[in-house]
């Protein structure tokens, strides 16, 4: 007797999920510069053409893989997005959160997820949109909500929040990247902790409203 098609949906569903698991683990250790569509399927444990029935072309694959990880970042991003500190605090407290949120030791680590998004969208077109929208936009969208906050509070000057949001993320981004996945502790090493209170302290004079 037939499953009924929600179960089949189910089913195709948690595998797809089981696959996506597999791949992001592989993909996020950087092995190998962009694992071809074979190293893929090893990491997932299926063929080639089981992929692709799952998921398409590479782009696809990778692409369904950042949109998984934005799906599990929803809350960390909603925690973002809002603070109830005073601004210059508020501000110290996110360029600290974003560098601990990139290093912290999980399956997957934010900072490997920048790395790999912005590796892969550089040299594919077809992935730069995905990586904008799922790992990149989100960020700076969040950050840009925050900020709209400190506006509406009056304690931010009126600005365009994303050019702002992209001013303050940018920097604490790159140095994390430049120390961790560029290797730069061991040859060009940098206190983030106080690249972070230089840069937020710096957004802070540039953006604060006068009293």
């Amino acid at each position: 007797m037939p499953r009924p098609k929600g179960a089949r949906d189910a089913d195709y569903e948690e595998k797809r999920r089981l696959l996506l698991a597999r791949m992001t683990a592989r993909l996020m250790r950087r092995e190998v510069a962009r694992p071809s569509l074979r190293q893929l399927a090893e990491a997932a444990e299926v063929t080639v053409p089981t992929l692709k029935h799952y998921f398409g072309s590479r782009s696809e694959i990778v692409e369904a893989i950042l949109v998984e990880y934005r799906r599990h970042g929803s809350e960390r991003l909603a925690r973002v997005s809002a603070s109830d500190l005073p601004f210059a605090e508020s501000i110290r407290e996110f360029a600290h959160g974003l560098i601990f949120g990139m290093r912290a030791a999980r399956e997957v680590r934010l900072g490997d997820v920048f790395a790999v998004s912005l590796a892969e969208g550089l040299l594919d077109p077809e992935i730069g949109p995905a990586a904008l929208k799922y790992i990149v936009d989100p960020s700076v969208d969040a950050l840009a909500a925050r900020l709209r906050l400190h506006i509406e509070r009056g304690e931010m000057v009126e600005a365009d929040v994303n050019a702002a949001a992209l001013m303050l993320l940018s920097p604490i981004l790159i140095a994390v990247l430049h120390q961790d996945q560029l290797c730069g502790a061991r040859h060009r090493p940098v206190e983030t902790a106080a690249l972070a209170d230089e840069v937020s302290a710096a957004f802070v004079r540039a953006y604060a409203k006068p009293d």
